[in-house]
């Protein structure tokens, strides 16, 4: 697989990190070998998004941890707001590092709308989509997923 000048973004709700292949060309045995590894380029964390409902609730004195607001619509409004985050950092890193290739890893539950959100320029250049949450995976076997 050619993998020159691509990026590979990993991301979910949480935290984003964002590498470039580094192609390595070796000889062995009379032959050009031609390797990739991947180097950091950027690495976000949504705060808000990981934090706990318990965590953000608070009562009309501001007390944390009392249950008067709606909970399910505080955790959508603060899903849809982490998830536009994701998709304007995603769009600035493609715009920043104008790769000739793009793969994208999220998780499966907002992929569909996550795309919905990304630029058209970032669109154009997405080769690979994987709905799966990859960012705790060791950074050496990404390519393993985009095979």
């Amino acid at each position: 697989m050619k993998l020159d000048n691509t990026v590979i973004i990993v991301a979910d709700l949480g935290e984003l990190k964002a590498y470039k292949t580094v192609k390595h060309e070796d000889i062995y045995n009379n032959e050009l070998k031609i390797n990739y590894s991947l180097e950091l380029v950027n690495a976000e964390d949504f705060i808000e998004g990981r934090k706990k409902l318990h965590e953000l609730k608070s009562d009309a004195n501001g007390r944390k941890g009392h249950a008067t607001i709606e909970e399910h619509s505080v955790e959508e409004t603060i899903a849809k707001r982490t998830l536009t985050e994701v998709a304007e950092d995603i769009d600035m890193i493609v715009q920043q590092t104008q790769p000739k290739s793009l793969f994208l890893a999220f998780p499966q539950e907002n992929n569909a709308e996550l795309l919905d959100k990304l630029s058209q320029e970032t669109k154009a250049v997405l080769k690979k989509n994987v709905a799966l949450d990859l960012v705790k995976v060791d950074k050496n076997k990404l390519f393993e997923y985009f095979n």
